[in-house]
């Protein structure tokens, strides 16, 4: 009694076992589908392994900060006048060139730190006369420029975070003028003219050089009434960087596809592996007997019997390929009679000239 038993647990585990549905595959494409899983398996995983591990990472980290700042201010001085109270005149307005002394003009540049630097520096004053012609397209063609150095100065070498550069100076017109004429008179003719205060330089901050430059336009011309024109404050803004090296631990987000991918190749080759079987006997030869319609079909022509044979000789082909080739060659169409299935029946394929019968048997016997 006990062996009948054993007997009947072993043909219900069986049964159980048989019972399960699995999706049927042919073998190369099971193999295909590991060797998809297996990819991306290890591409994830060595992705991961590079994405997720914390590695070092130079960076430019901030020292210090400066700032820049240059810009002037002038007003002109009167001649003693009745119609002026006052001695000097602000700036921004128009001015005439009957009633003016000169114009004082007043530099400042300034500059700042967030923390403490050596700092030095030079700079210079000039005035700058230039002669120049208007061409037809309003270009001016420059004839000439002479630079006369008004003041030039230095910033003693210091070890702070702030300095500043102040220089007040008085520009009579009239002597700029007559050096315009006496250039005139070398060369023979008269020029239109620019006249300009150019106050320049640099800082040397740790070691860094940082330009500035500002220019105020002052007319020369013998014009009755002129204006006069300053650049815009000129601020110059930036960091000093020195570049360290940290640990940097990855951030979640930035691996996590990695894992995604990893979770999905590895289901993927679980499912390849217990949820599918290599397609075998009967299955696999009908599968193969499918794909070759599906490749071959249209070349086919479906009969419904196949005449007697006896009378020809007959002539077996090794595969359909060759089997199409023979059909261009000889102008021969190729026939098969369809089983139930609507597959060639007995797997075969014919072609039927004056002369031979020609056959392809796939060797699949395709009855149901």
């Amino acid at each position: 009694m006990r062996f009948i038993k054993k007997n009947k647990e072993k043909e219900t585990q069986a049964s159980d076992i048989n019972a399960k549905e699995y999706i049927k595959l042919t073998k190369n494409i099971r193999i295909f589908f590991y060797i998809v899983g297996a990819i991306l398996l290890i591409i994830s995983a060595v992705f991961l392994f590079i994405k997720a591990r914390p590695h070092m990472e130079t960076k430019d980290e901030i020292i210090n900060s400066y700032n820049i700042s240059t810009d002037a201010s002038y007003k002109v001085h009167l001649l003693e006048n009745s119609v002026f109270e006052g001695e000097f005149l602000e700036e921004g307005r128009l001015y005439s060139s009957a009633i003016t002394d000169f114009i004082r003009v007043d530099f400042k540049s300034e500059l700042t730190l967030t923390g403490s630097l050596n700092i030095s520096g030079n700079y210079s004053i000039d005035a700058v006369l230039q002669g120049y012609q208007s061409s037809n397209t309003d270009e001016k063609i420059v004839i000439y420029e002479k630079t006369y150095p008004i003041k030039e100065g230095a910033i003693d070498n210091s070890f702070i975070n702030y300095a500043t550069i102040t220089e007040s100076m008085d520009i009579d017109r009239s002597t700029y003028r007559d050096y315009a004429k006496d250039i005139e008179a070398v060369l023979g003719g008269e020029t239109e003219k620019d006249f300009y205060i150019l106050f320049s330089g640099k800082y040397d901050v740790g070691g860094e050089e940082k330009e500035f430059s500002y220019k105020i336009d002052i007319p020369v011309s013998k014009d009755k009434f002129y204006e006069i024109n300053k650049d815009s404050i000129v601020v110059d803004s930036g960091d000093f960087t020195e570049q360290t090296t940290i640990k940097v631990q990855p951030k979640f987000g930035s691996y996590v596809v990695f894992i995604a991918l990893l979770l999905v190749s590895t289901g993927f080759i679980a499912f390849v592996r217990f949820f599918t079987v290599n397609m075998e006997g009967k299955e696999l030869a009908l599968k193969k007997l499918s794909q070759m319609m599906r490749k071959y079909g249209s070349r086919m022509i479906c009969i419904k019997g196949i005449p007697d044979l006896s009378e020809k000789p007959v002539i077996n082909i090794k595969s359909m390929a060759e089997m199409v080739e023979l059909s261009d060659e000889i102008r021969e169409a190729i026939f098969y009679v369809e089983s139930e299935n609507e597959l060639p029946k007995d797997g075969k394929a014919y072609i039927l000239s004056k002369d031979f019968v020609y056959i392809y048997d796939s060797g699949i016997q395709n009855e149901m």
